[in-house]
């Protein structure tokens, strides 16, 4: 149950985009934590969109959008979170379109080049740091509550990396 924060310049999405976008954010975050990604998941998630005044956005006079995933940690490999930053960028197309633009960067090809403007951050709540109707929530209560149990094996990755997660914690 991840919360997804957006932010951007004032009136760079529409609110039509907005509503467009919204389910897909949370499904490209959300199936890295249950896949399928179930019911009680998606309605335990919410996203927000904070719209920063023109005047207080600096990017080269040009639109971004700023997408933080924050999830307990645990959820994420290296490879679901590459798998997040994907859906999140094919998101963004599907929603605003494929505007014919294109830029080479280090030798990576980026098209529509508005992609290079998306930064995408998946942020992972230390363990024990998660709470929800003023108690805390473990990545395994959470896992469980969202269906990621229904998964052997997805249940399995997710107890090891809950594990190393709450050993590594300082106190």
């Amino acid at each position: 149950m991840p919360v997804i924060r957006v932010t951007c310049p004032e009136n760079s999405l529409t609110a039509e985009q907005k509503q467009q976008l919204a389910p897909l954010l949370i499904d490209a975050v959300m199936v890295q934590e249950v896949d399928p990604v179930t019911e009680p998941a998606r309605n335990a998630t919410f996203i927000v969109f904070n719209e920063i005044p023109q005047q207080n956005c600096f990017l080269g006079n040009e639109p971004f959008w700023l997408v933080e995933g924050i999830t307990a940690a645990g959820f994420f490999t290296q490879k679901r979170r590459e798998a997040a930053h994907t859906a999140i960028g094919k998101a963004f197309v599907t929603v605003l379109g494929d505007d014919g633009s294109e830029i080479e960067l280090n030798g990576v090809h980026v098209s529509p080049a508005y992609l290079l403007r998306i930064y995408a951050l998946l942020i992972e709540i230390p363990e024990g740091s998660w709470g929800c109707s003023g108690s805390t929530y473990s990545a395994l209560e959470i896992g469980h509550l969202i269906g990621a149990d229904q998964d052997p094996e997805r249940w399995s990755e997710l107890k090891v990396n809950a594990a190393r997660h709450s050993t590594a914690r300082p106190s």
